[in-house]
């Protein structure tokens, strides 16, 4: 699926991909079954590759780690919308932050307190803010499958997760929904819902060493959809920091695929364990001095 193979393979690469949501071109089906639909109707993703960082805490000053890494892109966090304003949000916050030009806001679990009802006037509230705000280039739904393996706990079902990215749809059909895979075994899940970009997290430690062909499982499993490398520092199945080989084993990865038009950005959660240990944060600088941005 890379740039160099597109053309003898009738394939379609994802850095492609990507300048055709972000202008909305029209794209017949594919040899390998892509399909973009017309302007009315596709996603707008931007066409740069998304080098994203998380932080969910407003105590957490994101400034000095964006600029110093060069992240362009926050996956931020706020409380469901009850008819807050977006200038008193920590998504407002993040969108003012020198360097960051986009944000991915998220619908929370329902098993750690957000109801239906809450997830639904949130997702219509973001839905309406991005119609107007380009810097919003997503919707995230945490945690999806573990949520609808959960309803017993309180996690939205399936049924619940329709309704949620239908209301987002009605009102901005081109917002990008995002969801969560964890390999290896929710690559085996399903995912038939109508989602646009997948965010593929290598939270277990235990198969970190497989990074190449889970990927390569991935962009199998989701052909066409924008699909975002992501580590976290600190989480995981040991519950320990990753050593400095592992992390820049990862993140030089992702930066070949990105280059390569397979990944659509990284992630790395998130901006207080890089202040925690600000060698994580100085390692990822080098790791990102490979990219080609253009």
């Amino acid at each position: 699926m890379i740039e160099s193979s597109s053309k003898a393979t009738g394939t379609v690469s994802r850095r492609t991909l990507l300048r055709q949501f972000a202008g909305g071109a029209l794209l017949a089906t594919t040899s390998s079954g892509v399909r973009i639909a017309s302007a009315s109707e596709s996603v707008t993703f931007p066409s740069e590759p998304l080098i994203s960082v998380w932080e969910h805490s407003a105590k957490v000053d994101i400034a000095p780690t964006v600029k110093e890494v060069g992240f362009n892109t926050v996956w931020t966090h706020d409380k469901p919308y009850s008819g807050q304003k977006l200038e008193d949000t920590l998504m407002y916050t993040h969108m003012r932050t020198p360097g960051i030009k986009y944000v991915i806001a998220k619908i929370e679990r329902g098993i750690w307190g957000w109801k239906f009802d809450q997830a639904m006037a949130h997702a219509e509230w973001i839905a309406n803010l991005s119609l107007t705000r380009g810097e919003i280039v997503g919707l995230y739904l945490n945690d999806f499958i573990e949520e609808m393996e959960k309803t017993n706990e309180g996690g939205h079902s399936a049924s619940e997760f329709r309704q949620i990215i239908a209301k987002a749809k009605s009102i901005n059909r081109r917002l990008p929904i995002w969801v969560p895979c964890y390999p290896p075994r929710e690559l085996e899940k399903p995912f038939d819902f109508d989602i646009d970009a997948i965010i593929f997290s290598f939270y277990n430690t235990k198969v970190l060493q497989d990074h190449a062909k889970l990927v390569d499982q991935a962009l199998k499993k989701f052909p066409g959809k924008p699909l975002m490398g992501s580590v976290y520092l600190n989480a995981g199945s040991e519950r320990r920091w990753l050593n400095e080989q592992e992390y820049k084993q990862l993140l030089d990865f992702f930066v070949q695929d990105i280059n390569e038009g397979k990944l659509c950005g990284l992630r790395i959660f998130r901006v207080e364990n890089l202040q925690q240990r600000p060698e994580y944060a100085t390692w990822a600088k080098e790791a990102l001095a490979n990219l080609k941005r253009t």
